[in-house]
């Protein structure tokens, strides 16, 4: 019985529109931050984002409902995880810019540092 149920999970056929129409939030959600990866270059964030959709996806149609739920708080917390740290991203830099123009006094450039390092994972 188990082997039947552990092939049928791999045998899902995904239903998009179900998704899109039911929790199209929540796949807004994951597609801005699926697109946020990938325009900063994080592969760790983009691989994580990959793999929530995916199990987001299966989850719906093979899962129990809680872990359906779970997912989606889990998605929620990624999103709003990256809109932070872009927010970070963009106040780094603009105080970087203010220092470099003399507007500030130095802080984040101290020392000869550039002030440049990866924003997401």
């Amino acid at each position: 019985m188990n082997a039947i149920q552990l092939t049928s999970m791999f045998l899902v056929d995904f239903k998009f529109s179900s998704l899109v129409h039911n929790h199209n939030l929540i796949l807004i959600v994951g597609i801005v931050v699926l697109f946020i990866s990938v325009l900063l270059r994080s592969v760790k964030t983009l691989s994580l984002q990959s793999i929530l959709l995916f199990l987001l996806f299966a989850s719906q149609e093979v899962f129990s409902n809680p872990l359906y739920i779970l997912l989606i708080v889990l998605q929620l917390a990624l999103g709003f995880w990256v809109m932070w740290k872009v927010k970070e991203a963009i106040d780094e830099t603009y105080y970087r810019h203010s220092e470099k123009t003399l507007k500030r006094t130095r802080d984040i450039t101290r020392g000869g540092n550039p002030g440049t390092h990866h924003f997401l994972l």
